[in-house]
């Protein structure tokens, strides 16, 4: 079975590394069929689109494939593909559509991202810190910083007992937690004033209701 294979295609030429083959085997390969390539049409340049399958080529093995090209001034490569190319934003999507659950214990200087809205059950330290691109529920033990909305989500929430947090954060709006009377059902928010509101978890309904239909479909 051939590791390299050409195609004609209406945009042009494309050649077909295969995702089970070496890197190695992959260029000798290459390099042959563009030497015989070079014999064949004296004349022109030409572009090639590559297409690598399932798997995504790393710097070091576009760089050896890129070097093969060196050989022949003519032909150049127009474009690489991936099959599994457009699996990575459907992951980033997915994440941060999913609601993750943060346990363990986030010591002092460590900080702990997360791409989606988190339920966090464990052990936040003073000085520690919590970030998620969207909203953070707290059951567990918060003494540091809660950051939700990080890149820039107004929308994002930060709910449960931050009485003891050093900072909460929403998006770029701040709150130094200090004397308080804030319960297990607190509700953090920004509210129609732009400014770090709170209410309670029962309000979750009316001041956010796509993220409570998310939590209702858990």
């Amino acid at each position: 079975m051939e590791a390299v294979t050409l195609k004609g295609r209406k945009a042009g030429f494309e050649l077909q590394l295969a995702d089970w083959a070496g890197i190695s085997e992959l260029t000798a390969q290459l390099q042959t069929l563009l030497a015989r390539l070079a014999t064949d049409t004296p004349e022109g340049n030409v572009d090639f689109m590559i297409e690598t399958g399932d798997r995504v080529l790393g710097a070091d093995q576009l760089a050896e494939v890129t070097r093969v090209f060196d050989d022949f001034p003519r032909f150049s490569i127009k474009s690489v593909h991936a099959e599994v190319d457009h699996v990575v934003p459907l992951r980033q999507r997915f994440l941060a559509q999913s609601i993750h659950l943060v346990g363990g214990i986030v010591r002092s200087g460590q900080v702990v991202d997360c791409t989606g809205d988190v339920l966090f059950v464990g052990t936040l330290h003073q000085s520690a810190t919590l970030r998620a691109t969207r909203s953070i529920f707290v059951l567990g033990e918060v003494a540091g910083l809660l950051i939700a909305g990080y890149t820039g989500d107004q929308d994002a929430v930060i709910a449960g007992d931050i009485s003891k947090a050093g900072q909460i954060r929403i998006a770029d709006t701040v709150e130094v937690v200090e004397a308080n009377d804030y319960g297990p059902q607190t509700l953090c928010y920004i509210n129609d004033l732009h400014i770090l509101d709170h209410g309670a978890l029962s309000d979750l309904g009316k001041l956010r209701p796509k993220l409570f239909r998310k939590l209702e479909d858990l």
